[in-house]
Order: structure tokens, then sequence, then C-alpha cells
């Protein structure tokens, strides 16, 4: 079975692809730069918050 990684989670899920859509273009793009980590739509959420207490 091959892991999962942000692109199949967007792909799987509406609340996701909303969500990722929602977030600054700085975000999301550090959110693509862990895409390998990102295995479900919490720990997309959680490298999203993440990378926004990097920028507080």
């Amino acid at each position: 079975m091959q892991s999962k990684n942000l692109s199949a989670v967007l792909n799987e899920s509406k609340s996701a692809r909303d969500y990722f859509g929602s977030l600054p273009d700085y975000i999301q793009g550090g959110v693509m730069l862990h895409s390998d980590r990102i295995n479900s739509e919490e720990t997309l959420h959680e490298c999203a918050e993440s990378i926004f207490r990097e920028f507080e």
C-alpha cells in the first residue's frame, strides 16, 4: 500500500481542499514543502498551524 501525501489527502477530502484553499499563499507554499509528511486532514491542519506560528 502506498502511503498518503498531501495530494492524496486533497483528492480524497473536500473539506481538506476547502481548508487548504482558504490558507494564504505563503502558508500553502509551506505546507507543500512538507507534503510528504501530510497523510490526513489532521496532519494538514497541524502543519498549517505550525507554519502560522512561525510567522507570529
